[in-house]
Order: C-alpha cells, then sequence, then structure tokens
C-alpha cells in the first residue's frame, strides 16, 4: 500500500542497506513508492532487488564528506550500519566514537531543508523501569558486549548536538527471533522506562521496518530515542 502524502521525503538514503534491517527497510519504503538510495560499500558484493525506485550508491557512513554530492538530492536518510557482522571476539581497537563520528559526518555534509534521520537504535541502552538499562543486567545483555552499547550510547550524545530532525529506534531484545512474515503483524512505539517484558519481546524486521517508514513519512518523535515492540 502506497502512502500518499504532500510530507512524503522525496528520496530516502539508507545507510547499510545491505544488512538484515538495512534489507528489510529499504523493500518497506520501496513497497511503499518511497525513491530509495542504497548506500553500499561494495555493491558488486550484493544483489539488491530490482525496483525503478531503487538506486544504489557506492559509499562508506564513515565518509559522508565523499557523498556529499548525492545527499543532495536526499531529505531523510536511515542509519543502519553497524561494526560488526557478528560479535567480535576482542573489542581491541574498536572506536567508542565509530557512531558518533558517522552522525557528526552527516550532520556536517548533508544539507537540506528537511533532514530526517531515523536510527536504528541498541536495545542494551534503553532504560528499565527498575530505574537500570538493559546493558546492567548481565542476563538481558553479555557484558563482554559493552563496548558495543557504550558506541550506541554515546551516538544519543552526538545526535543531541546536531540540527537534525532525529530519532533513534530501539528494537527489543527479541528482534528477529520471531518467523518472518506474518500477515498483519503491528508495532507500537514506547518511551522510557520500558518494563522487562516490553523490552525482551520478539519483533519481527518487517515490523520494526513499518514504524522507521512511519517515521519518516509521518515523524511523531523527534530529538528523543523510543523503543518498537509488537502491538499485541
Amino acid at each position: 500500500m502506497s502512502i500518499a502524502s504532500s510530507d512524503l521525503p522525496r528520496r530516502v538514503a539508507v545507510f547499510g542497506a545491505a544488512g538484515r534491517t538495512g534489507r528489510a527497510v529499504t523493500a518497506t519504503l520501496l513497497q511503499q513508492n518511497l525513491h530509495v538510495d542504497a548506500v553500499l560499500r561494495e555493491p558488486s558484493r550484493h544483489d539488491p532487488p530490482h525496483h525503478p525506485n531503487l538506486r544504489v550508491i557506492r559509499g562508506d557512513a564513515q565518509r559522508p564528506e565523499e557523498l556529499a554530492a548525492d545527499l543532495r538530492a536526499v531529505d531523510a536518510i536511515v542509519l543502519s550500519v553497524t561494526p560488526f557482522t557478528a560479535p567480535p571476539s576482542s573489542f581491541d581497537g574498536f572506536d567508542l566514537d565509530y557512531y558518533a563520528k558517522i552522525v557528526a559526518g552527516v550532520d556536517a555534509n548533508w544539507h537540506g531543508p528537511r533532514r530526517r534521520l531515523v536510527a536504528v537504535g541498541l536495545t542494551a541502552t534503553l532504560r528499565l523501569d527498575s530505574g537500570k538499562t538493559v546493558m546492567d543486567d548481565p542476563a538481558l545483555f553479555p557484558p563482554e558486549l559493552m563496548p558495543f552499547a557504550e558506541a550506541h550510547a554515546r551516538q544519543l550524545s552526538a545526535l543531541a548536538g546536531t540540527s537534525l530532525d532525529w530519532t533513534i529506534l530501539a528494537p527489543p531484545a527479541g528482534f528477529g527471533a520471531r518467523q518472518e512474515p506474518e500477515v498483519g503483524q503491528g508495532y507500537r512505539l514506547v518511551t522510557e522506562p520500558l518494563t522487562r517484558q516490553q523490552a525482551t519481546a520478539q519483533l519481527t524486521h518487517a515490523q520494526y521496518a513499518q514504524a522507521v517508514a512511519a517515521e519518516l513519512v509521518h515523524p511523531t518523535v523527534h530529538a528523543a530515542r523510543a523503543a518498537v515492540i509488537p502491538s499485541e
């Protein structure tokens, strides 16, 4: 079903379009008749769908200055990048400002009247109604992955220092655990603090992609973070 609105973004760039989440978001945006730029570091290594509204661009979120010309045609960005394809055996040498530097680079090199950015968040950074964060509970988040959570936390601070119209949408711990697709599945956005049940809910990539698309077209969360959980 297409979304009809005079406020539709003309073109959306998806950084990290080759990942599972990025692919789901790209597919949903195309289904809604939006124009999408899939930004890939190595396009030849991937097989993006053939679609008249899809344009594949070689680029690296860590070097947005090289994409400045392409970003002039974009008024919305989905930031779905990750420094790892799987949890690393060691975080030696990992830059805790990985996401913060990307945010600063995008803010400096992306010019236009409408700069809506939706970043894929991390469950671990969410606050619980116990007063702690998910990452504080070793039963919910492996302590050895704490540097990755810290990098996501720094992204929040970096976004707060920009003039972007941004939001972070964080999926729950059960993200991707449920079989896909399931017709009619919905989602809802929840502000912090979350209950443990909400933080550990199961959510499909299709449900999450619906939330991202909606926050691009009809934004409801500005300069804040929200969790995406199933509607049931």
